[in-house]
């Protein structure tokens, strides 16, 4: 049985005028024709308005598109035809010296490859049923050319990444100094709702937003892991399928079905956190404080040069999968946010929580680096008894002094007295 006619749409710009079209489509049927194959031009459009129309109407398998349609209509035609007709296939037309930009952008919206429309018509019909069987046509010189003329684009293109990750630190300068007024603020508020001036205690409020800083690599430190748990899930699946002999040995049989099961599904992704966790929550807790905040700043890193496009000098395992980049970029603002409010709300809401024993609190004593110590205090003349207080911090000429019992803050000179830490007031 003869095979149906291949229905074929063609774009072409028309500098060369309308006669030499259909010239060059007739060669090309006749070429066709003496190769057993028949070819129906469905269509012929010069403007993106036809070229739309006829792609609806005719439904062709085959679109030969010029390239230098004015403006980019050429891609937006690729584009179309590509995303509603999945089955097409499409061939571009380029000038001799066929420009990278727009060959670049129809190979993404979909072309399948390209050639001059300067050659003779007998390899624009090799490439023609090239792309017809559903493989790519890309000329050897043309696309060496192509190659060269895009590289300094690229180059470009590192350099700006490079540019954007040194301005994303940079830009961390500007919110050192947001953080430390509001740090500051929250300080005041805090001590002044017991009559305390944060001069009154000998500490400019504004560095404490190294404190508050640290506070936030530590939460990186502790949670910055957990955002890499799919990366490393599926660098152990690639693993297992890519070495089949040690995947054996890791997981036999079913054992490895259910190995790859249980890592694919989200029971594996809470395991991995419960794991992570049990790692990171108890090197917090158990002193490692250093070593989280360094964790934490390296996390920071990482995380940026993934949100400006600089992974590829990262290795595998601390890359974000592209779709999940905007996703962890709104749960880590959501977590300081979170911290945020979570401090505004101690600080005004539920203020110094001041006891026999010290300070205490939910996260502001951490964050904030607020202490009230247990002390007692000697007067050195030996005039007054020694008295039980919260040392909350002095200048050069008092301590400041909060006592639990009374709910009162006193003033006590530096002088006349000496400050003995004890466990706890009875």
């Amino acid at each position: 049985m003869q095979k149906q006619p291949i229905r074929a749409l063609v774009v072409a710009s028309v500098p060369e005028g309308k006669a030499s079209v259909q010239m060059f489509l007739g060669e090309l049927k006749n070429l066709f024709r003496s190769a057993s194959m028949s070819m129906d031009i469905v269509g012929i459009a010069y403007n993106k308005r036809t070229a739309i129309q006829q792609l609806k109407q005719a439904q062709p398998d085959f679109l030969l598109i010029d390239l230098m349609l004015p403006g980019m209509r050429s891609i937006e035609i690729i584009s179309l035809a590509s995303a509603t007709q999945p089955g097409i296939r499409i061939l571009a037309l380029t000038p001799g010296d066929p420009p990278h930009d727009r060959v670049i952008m129809a190979a993404q919206a979909g072309a399948l490859g390209f050639i001059s429309k300067d050659v003779h018509p007998k390899e624009v019909f090799t490439a023609a049923k090239t792309v017809l069987r559903g493989d790519h046509y890309l000329p050897l010189e043309e696309t060496f050319d192509v190659l060269q003329q895009a590289a300094p684009e690229l180059i470009v293109s590192v350099k700006e990444k490079r540019a954007q990750f040194v301005q994303a630190l940079l830009a961390a300068i500007p919110l050192v100094g947001i953080t430390a007024a509001f740090t500051e603020y929250l300080w005041r508020e805090y001590w002044g709702q017991i009559g305390v001036r944060v001069v009154d205690l000998g500490v400019d409020a504004s560095s404490r937003v190294a404190e508050f800083l640290i506070a936030l690599l530590v939460l990186l430190g502790v949670f910055g892991p957990v955002l890499f748990i799919n990366t490393w899930r599926g660098a152990i699946i690639n693993w297992i399928n890519q070495h089949p002999r040690h995947g054996n040995t890791f997981a036999n049989g079913k054992n490895k079905g259910r190995v790859l099961f249980l890592l694919e599904s989200w029971i594996g992704w809470f395991i991995a956190a419960a794991v992570v966790l049990t790692v990171t929550i108890p090197l917090q807790v158990t002193g490692g404080k250093i070593l989280t905040v360094f964790l934490g700043a390296v996390i920071g890193v990482v995380l940026l040069a993934n949100f400006v496009a600089m992974d590829d000098v990262l290795p595998v395992f601390l890359k974000l999968p592209k779709d999940k980049i905007k996703q962890t970029n709104i749960i880590l603002g959501g977590l300081i946010l979170l911290l945020m409010f979570v401090l505004s709300a101690e600080v005004f809401l539920r203020g110094p929580d001041l006891r026999p024993d010290g300070l205490h609190g939910i996260i502001a004593p951490r964050v904030l680096d607020l202490s009230a110590r247990p002390v007692m205090i000697h007067d050195l003349n030996e005039k007054l008894k020694p008295l039980g207080a919260l040392y909350l911090g002095g200048n050069a000429d008092l301590y400041v002094l909060y006592d639990p019992f009374k709910k009162t803050v006193r003033f006590v000179p530096v002088g006349s007295s000496r400050v003995e830490f004890v466990d706890k007031h009875e």
